[in-house]
């Protein structure tokens, strides 16, 4: 039984919530590679929690109103239709004492039931509003593709890079091993990637935060965040590359991408920046990675 075999859904979910333990989530990394379409999967949640933490984070972190914590503090009413709780106590009343008009308990049972109606639809139209998030959500991704169409999309490095950008750039924590580790993330891309360099772009403001490895065309990449003063982050995206011509570069919807050919790795700077600060940032990375290991020293 190989490796692939023992990788269960389960392990994926666990890869894209990251509590894979390291040697776990290389042997489930190694699957993805072998198997397009749970890697295709895999990068389809990813996406789905981006979308949804982009959507609903903001709410869930507002403060509730007043009325709606002291709601929530007192104790939960009796159900509709209890009646009283007897204590066995006898109770003295005036002779000919009319008893509890009956009336009065109708209305008090109607009007519940008329709440718990309108919590009913209430959430009815919350599930129908999310629903159809969802639904544009979907509507907005590409259709299904067959096997062929996937493989032949999959030779465009800078749209894996730009999936890779979009899956990870916003997240709270969008590197599995930070800068501060230096020396165990240069050994984890040489042993994963091939490639055990990380440019050093302080020169045109941006300071690397960590990286990760992502699933690539046909071998593991390497996924480097940069982040300027003001916030402003751009990925360097890299693998081994097939011989294939690299496009200058193009932009869409704010985002820049350059591509470029070093050493048997194909390069790709994504990010938002202006085209002159993405021009320069790919200048410097290009230098960077041109250079021997011996001239960066």
């Amino acid at each position: 039984m190989t490796p692939s075999a023992l990788i269960e859904e389960a392990d994926l979910h666990a890869l894209v919530d990251g509590e894979l333990d390291p040697e776990r989530r290389r042997k489930v990394e190694d699957h993805l590679l072998q198997h397009p379409e749970d890697a295709a999967l895999v990068e389809g949640w990813r996406r789905q929690n981006a979308a949804l933490r982009a959507a609903f984070e903001p709410v869930a972190l507002e403060t509730p109103p007043l009325s709606l914590r002291e709601a929530a503090a007192r104790p939960p009413a009796p159900p509709a239709g209890q009646g009283p709780i007897e204590t066995g106590a006898i109770h003295w009343g005036r002779p000919g004492a009319a008893p509890r008009p009956t009336r009065k308990l109708d209305e008090i049972r109607a009007s519940r039931r008329r709440q718990a109606l309108a919590s009913t639809l209430l959430t009815l139209i919350a599930g129908a509003a999310v629903a159809a998030a969802a639904l544009l959500f979907l509507a907005s991704r590409p259709p299904a593709q067959s096997p062929t169409t996937r493989a032949i999309a999959a030779t465009s490095y800078a749209a894996r890079a730009g999936l890779t950008y979009a899956t990870y750039i916003l997240d709270p924590r969008p590197v599995e091993v930070e800068a501060s580790r230096r020396g165990e993330l240069l050994a984890w891309l040489q042993e994963r990637v091939g490639f055990s360099r990380a440019p050093d772009l302080s020169g045109v403001g941006l300071r690397l935060l960590g990286g990760r490895v992502a699933p690539g065309v046909a071998a593991p990449a390497a996924f480097l965040v940069y982040e300027r003063d003001d916030g402003g982050r751009v990925g360097l995206y890299f693998e081994r590359a097939e011989a294939l011509a690299a496009p200058a570069g193009q932009r869409g919807q704010g985002v820049s991408v350059i591509e470029w050919r070093a050493g048997g790795f194909a390069f790709v700077l994504v990010g938002a920046l202006a085209p002159e600060a993405m021009q320069a940032a790919a200048e410097a990375a290009a230098a960077a990675v041109a250079t021997t290991p011996a001239e960066a020293k």
